[in-house]
C-alpha cells in the first residue's frame, strides 16, 4: 500500500494563500515529521532534495535501501517510490520540493541536458555524500529560496523565485559532476553509455526528430530496447525526454523571439500549427498565443 502526494498536502511544510507554495516549497523536517509522514511508501509529484544536518536513518528508494547520515544529500524524482525507517531522534533535515509544472518552467534545454548527464547515474543510485561545506552551501541556498518565496511584493517576484531555484541546480550540478563517487565520465554500466549517446543525440535532432524509431535506429537498437533500457534506468519515456526538449525550446522561442506560433511550429518541425498548438496546450494548459500575451 502506498500513497500519492502533492506538495499541497504535506502537513509540516509552509502553508499560506501564497500559491507559488503549491508549486515550490521547502521546510525542515526532524524526527518527528519523518516518522509520521514519510514512514509508508509514498510517491510526491515533484522534484525533491533532501539534506541531513543531523541524526541518521534509512532511506528505501524503488525497493532499494540506503544509509542516511550528517552531509548525505538525496535527489528524488517523481518516478521514485521512498519512505524513511530506523530514524534517529536527533535527525534534521533541510526538504526542497519543486512541482513538475515548475521544474519545466526553468528548464532551458540547456540545463534539462545538464541535469540528465548526472540524472542517468542518479535515477538508480539518488544519494550522494557531501563535504561539510557543500551541505552549509546548499543549505543557505535553500534558505535563500525559500525567502524569496516569501518576498511576494518584489516587482519581478516569478523571475526572483525562478533565478534562486537555478542558482540552487546550477550549484547542485557543480558539486555532484566533481564528486568522485559519481563517476560520471568513467565506469558508465552498458544501458547508462546507451542513455548518454541517446541524449547526445536527442540534444542535436530533437527539433526534427520527434519519433522513437530514429534513436534507436542510430542506435542499432528496437525501438522495444530502447524505450526499456530509457525507463529502466531513468524512470521516463523515450518520448517523455523528447516532449521535455520540444517543450522547452517552444517556451523559449515564445518568450524570447519574434517568430510566428506558424514559423516556430515549422522550426520545430510539427506538421501544422494546429497540431504545435495541441501539443503545447497538453504540456502548459494555455494556447500557445495566450502564453507569449501572459
Amino acid at each position: 500500500m502506498y500513497s500519492i502526494r502533492t506538495i499541497c498536502n504535506i502537513p509540516f511544510i509552509k502553508h499560506s494563500s501564497n500559491e507559488m507554495r503549491q508549486k515550490i516549497n521547502c521546510s525542515e523536517a526532524d524526527y518527528t515529521d519523518i516518522t509520521s509522514h514519510f514512514s509508508t511508501p509514498t510517491h510526491l509529484d515533484a522534484f525533491i532534495a533532501i539534506l541531513v544536518l543531523s541524526g541518521d536513518t534509512s532511506i528505501h528508494i524503488n525497493y532499494k535501501t540506503f544509509t542516511l547520515q550528517k552531509d548525505s544529500l538525496v535527489l528524488l524524482a517523481a518516478s521514485h517510490l521512498f519512505y524513511f525507517d530506523n530514524c534517529s531522534l536527533d535527525f534534521k533535515c533541510h526538504f526542497l520540493f519543486v512541482g513538475k509544472e515548475f521544474m519545466e518552467e526553468m528548464d532551458s534545454t540547456d540545463m534539462i541536458n545538464k541535469r540528465v548527464r548526472y540524472g542517468v547515474r542518479l535515477y538508480s543510485a539518488p544519494v550522494i555524500h557531501l563535504y561539510p561545506d557543500n551541505t552549509s552551501h546548499l543549505s543557505d541556498l535553500i534558505y535563500k529560496i525559500d525567502r524569496a518565496i516569501d518576498n511576494t511584493s518584489h516587482l519581478y517576484y516569478k523571475e526572483v523565485v525562478l533565478n534562486n531555484i537555478f542558482a540552487f541546480y546550477l550549484d547542485l550540478s557543480d558539486i555532484i559532476e566533481r564528486s568522485p563517487e559519481m563517476n560520471i565520465n568513467n565506469s558508465l554500466t552498458r544501458y547508462e553509455s546507451t542513455i548518454q549517446l541517446f541524449i547526445e543525440l536527442l540534444a542535436l535532432h530533437y527539433r526534427k526528430e520527434h519519433k522513437v524509431d530514429f534513436y534507436a535506429a542510430k542506435l542499432n537498437l528496437s525501438t522495444h530496447h530502447l524505450t526499456h533500457i530509457v525507463k529502466r534506468i531513468t524512470g521516463q519515456s523515450v518520448s517523455d525526454f523528447i516532449s521535455e526538449m520540444l517543450y522547452s525550446e517552444s517556451r523559449t522561442l515564445l518568450i524570447d523571439s519574434k517568430l510566428s506560433i506558424q514559423q516556430i511550429a515549422t522550426l520545430l518541425n510539427f506538421a501544422d500549427q494546429s497540431s504545435f498548438g495541441k501539443f503545447f496546450k497538453r504540456k502548459a494548459g494555455v494556447s500557445p498565443a495566450d502564453f507569449r500575451k501572459q
